[in-house]
């Protein structure tokens, strides 16, 4: 079954060293969003992550999100995008529920 991540991988090996991701003056190629993604997913699964799990994104609009997104779906994650501008009382609310993600990815500048 064909999926984003399988979809990256066939992407890069036919187009590794075109464009992937530009944000202002920055660009990432296939290639490297490939390799960013593939340690994301690695070091998810050091940290326990199994099939099926839910994985928070709570980033705003930056180069990095395309990096998590792809690294939760390569560990087989499941990728629960989060609004960054939640409150924390809110935040603690979405997490606490059950069902929800268990990992969160955040964008700390």
């Amino acid at each position: 079954m064909t999926n984003l991540a399988s979809n990256l991988a066939n992407t890069t090996r036919a187009h590794a060293d075109r464009v992937a991701v530009r944000v202002d003056d920055a660009a990432m190629t296939y290639r490297a969003l490939d390799e960013a993604s593939a340690r994301v997913a690695g070091l998810l699964h050091e940290r326990g992550l199994k099939p099926g799990d839910r994985v928070g994104l709570m980033m705003p609009n930056v180069g990095e999100v395309p990096v998590a997104y792809y690294g939760v779906l390569r560990a087989g994650g499941v990728v629960v995008p989060m609004n960054p501008l939640l409150k924390a009382r809110r935040w603690l609310t979405t997490s606490a529920t059950p069902g929800r993600a268990g990992l969160r990815l955040a964008h700390v500048r």
